[in-house]
């Protein structure tokens, strides 16, 4: 189980950590030393979240499990070759093709390896899988980003000096992020899939709507709040040292979060876990549009970082129980929503920032947007009965 752990948590800290939420910390560099605009920066992460959906759609077609640790193994080295080619080239169209490249990589580490480490854990335990620890590599990605940005600021590294040494990080965690993996035995999985019956389902339509669109709401206040916060925190006035600061809190704090977020689905429902974790993450959009001051912005953030991994783990936990045979394709299906906001939340960002001059308008929709998530898990819970999973 160690083993798996520590996979779990170099994966994704190589293909979401590191190569996505790397650019969080980079951003408002590239924006001082490179000339990226601040529309510009919304299109380059929106290119990223269409390499992410295009990375969905691929997730949904896999079949066997050689199929989806061959897109695994594919992930992980994209994901550490677009990091370093962020570094050699000033042109915004070649940016975004490398990161629509490296959001191809964050969907092989979401989808294929949370759906390959959700089957082994029903294979090796009857009870119900949590993927708490397996998302905690984001968490960890975030730490990881984090201090290295700061570490590469204090000693006056430029813009593509701090991808490189991204890329350096990445391509030391390949080794046991590959070698550690989750080895799934494909025949004893399908004979224990036909010896524990029916797989359960969401059968009807307005039960995968309220999901979906709950998720494509979640993925619009968690691009919102990746992407901008650092860029608000700097657009207020605060120093970047503590801004960075401020940042690395949402990773430290959002590690141990996934471990309660599973103590209280376990303990409580996955209905009060999930509710929870939306109405966290709405508060921390909301208070920062409101309460201009620092205290208030690092509480901001440490409610970001409390809620919106939990969000995606329960999210994704739900979807593997509701198809335990392909767990990586029922994850694919809820993701598609998740991965669509993540494709218009920069866009519409970035243009709406640029032409109000702030960014409170669109946080304060992505707020309000949250909350929306959170009445349809409501809906879900009490019109459908559906907590049984």
């Amino acid at each position: 189980m160690i083993k798996i752990f520590v996979s779990s948590v170099c994966i994704l800290t190589i293909t979401l950590g590191v190569s996505r939420f790397g650019f969080t910390p980079i951003l408002p560099i590239m924006q001082a030393e490179a000339g990226l605009g601040v529309a510009e920066g919304g299109w380059v992460t929106s290119a990223h979240y269409l390499g992410y959906l295009v990375g969905v759609v691929i997730s949904y077609t896999l079949v066997t499990t050689k199929q989806k640790e061959q897109f695994l193994m594919f992930g992980l080295l994209i994901s550490i070759l677009s990091t370093v080619l962020m570094a050699v080239t000033t042109s915004f169209l070649y940016w975004s093709i490398i990161r629509f490249f490296a959001g191809l990589s964050g969907a092989a580490g979401v989808i294929i390896g949370a759906g390959l480490t959700m089957q082994w854990l029903q294979y090796k335990s009857n009870r119900p899988p949590q993927l708490g620890f397996y998302f905690s590599g984001i968490g960890f990605g975030i730490i990881l980003s984090g201090l290295a940005s700061s570490f590469f600021s204090q000693n006056q590294l430029r813009w593509n000096e701090h991808w490189l040494g991204f890329g350096a990080l990445s391509l030391i965690l390949f080794f046991p992020a590959w070698f550690l993996r989750p080895i799934i035995n494909e025949k004893l999985i399908a004979k224990r899939n036909s010896v524990s019956g029916e797989a359960k389902t969401d059968t009807q339509l307005i039960d995968f709507i309220c999901i979906l669109s709950m998720y494509f709401f979640a993925g619009l206040g968690f691009v919102v709040s990746a992407t901008f916060t650092l860029a608000l925190a700097v657009e207020r006035g605060f120093v970047q040292e503590d801004s960075l600061l401020a940042w690395l809190l949402v990773g430290v704090v959002s590690i141990p979060s996934l471990f309660f977020w599973d103590f209280v689905e376990k303990r409580a429902s996955m209905f009060l876990a999930l509710f929870s974790a939306i109405m966290m993450h709405a508060l921390s959009l909301l208070l920062v549009v409101f309460f201009v001051d620092f205290n208030t912005f690092v509480i901001s953030t440490l409610l970001f970082g409390m809620s919106n991994l939990g969000i995606v783990s329960l999210t994704m936990t739900l979807a593997g129980r509701l198809n335990p045979a392909n767990a990586s394709k029922e994850m694919a299906r809820l993701t598609f929503g998740f991965a669509l906001a993540l494709i218009i939340g920069p866009f519409v960002t970035g243009v709406l920032a640029e032409y109000s001059g702030s960014y409170n308008v669109p946080i304060s929709i992505a707020g309000c947007l949250m909350l929306l998530g959170g009445i349809l898990i409501v809906i879900r819970e009490f019109f459908l009965k559906k907590d049984k999973i």
